[in-house]
């Protein structure tokens, strides 16, 4: 009867809130019915006969989408957290958004979850296949450092069932010790001569042993890239509609989860080329792109991509907020390397907004950005609404997580776009 009520609240919650249009149902929902149900996801989750988890820093939207999509076209009934609410009352938010009655039936859960939610969620979900993507210092005020996490997870490790699957990126060294302790099978995924060294991915030309490798990277600016995936003994030509190589990690850490599904990875392969980004990765708008950034290793791989590609006509606008969901410890933003762009934006204006706009302003400056050509402006409407005032270029938008939930109500309310919980993946 308490799971009839918390799911039947759920549900009224959600559609409250996407009727007022105060929310998307992604974690209120959840939220309030865990209250009634502590064990609301045990018990829902127990009807999905295969369940995927994917963790990590950086990564874990795109990958998630990444492996849906594969399983998808496959012809799997899925289910995910798809809004990227990826604490434990998101997860339950997904699961009586998507329940019917007297059951719901699904073929595949794919679940992403924060690195710290992981620790409390991840038994509960009983997952088949666990994905370790990496580990970089991210809201601090949160997690703390990074031998803490790891060592918090390799605790959550022994609650999980040996018979588990676990995918680690081979590539970042702070998580070996995850294959060492684990007693199920673990296996390994990659780049070709890629290392993730503290808290940047560097081209160092050493070879090591990965089970899924993406090898004869070649990138190809915003359009995105084409490797070879090689998986034992089968090579699979990928060509990756999203750039950077950080997303050819998360690409590869799909195809190697799907792989362990017994999905047909070899037939599925050349769909990869209709993927579409999840809202804020790497998201195509009219007259831009929009960049998710939240830590200092995320932003760097955002600012090495975009670098190469900007024009004289082009514009910046960088919006960081120090809410609770973006870490309230905002210093990270000395940690990523901002300095990359500041040739490529000689004599144009950056626009600086969020709650944190001048802390943004500051940054730039102490990275050589002539203080002439910075613009604050710390009202997120009005700063795209600068930004895009005579545009005759591209306009590149890189907002914190709060920031970029705030800057789709703008797209919305312009018609730029439609709401992401009614988006498809």
């Amino acid at each position: 009867m308490r799971l009839f009520l918390a799911i039947l609240i759920g549900k009224t919650i959600s559609f409250l809130t996407k009727t007022l249009k105060t929310g998307g149902g992604s974690a209120a929902p959840g939220y309030y019915a865990l209250k009634i149900e502590p064990k609301l996801v045990e018990k829902l989750a127990k009807k999905i006969p295969t369940n995927v988890i994917i963790t990590g820093t950086n990564g874990k939207t795109t990958t998630a989408r990444l492996l849906a999509h594969l399983a998808k076209e496959a012809g799997l009934k899925v289910i995910r957290n798809s809004t990227g609410s990826n604490l434990e009352r998101g997860i339950a938010s997904s699961l009586i958004s998507h329940f019917t009655f007297p059951t719901s039936y699904f073929q595949l859960g794919v679940w992403e979850l924060d690195e710290a939610a992981f620790n409390s969620v991840a038994p509960k979900l009983k997952p088949d296949i666990v994905v370790f993507l990496n580990v970089f210092r991210d809201q601090l005020d949160r997690y703390g450092e990074v031998d803490s996490v790891i060592s918090k997870w390799t605790k959550t490790l022994d609650k999980i069932d040996s018979k588990t699957t676990i995918l680690i990126n081979g590539d970042d060294l702070k998580l070996k010790s995850l294959k060492t302790i684990f007693d199920g099978k673990t296996e390994t995924f990659g780049v070709e001569d890629y290392k993730i060294v503290g808290e940047s991915l560097e081209q160092i030309g050493e070879n090591h042993k990965l089970d899924f490798e993406a090898k004869n990277v070649k990138l190809d600016g915003l359009n995105g890239s084409h490797f070879i995936l090689e998986i034992r003994n089968l090579k699979l030509e990928i060509s990756l509609p999203i750039p950077g190589i950080y997303h050819i990690y998360d690409a590869v850490a799909a195809l190697a989860a799907a792989h362990h599904l017994n999905l047909p990875t070899n037939q599925l392969a050349s769909s990869l080329t209709h993927f579409s980004p999840a809202f804020g990765r790497v998201e195509k708008i009219k007259d831009g792109f929009i960049f998710l950034i939240k830590n200092p290793a995320g932003a760097t791989q955002v600012f090495e991509t975009i670098a190469p590609q900007i024009k004289p006509a082009d514009r910046l606008l960088l919006a960081l907020n120090d809410n609770f969901a973006d870490g309230i410890d905002v210093s990270w933003i000395w940690d990523a390397a901002v300095e990359v762009l500041r040739e490529k934006w000689i004599g144009k204006s950056v626009i600086c907004s969020g709650s944190r706009a001048n802390d943004v302003a500051v940054r730039l400056k102490y990275a050589g950005f002539d203080t002439k050509s910075i613009l604050v402006e710390p009202d997120l409407e009005k700063a795209f609404s600068e930004a895009r005032i005579g545009l005759k270029g591209t306009v590149y938008v890189l907002p914190t997580y709060t920031a970029l939930l705030e800057l789709q109500e703008i797209l919305v309310e312009n018609g730029l776009k439609k709401h992401y919980w009614k988006e498809e993946g």
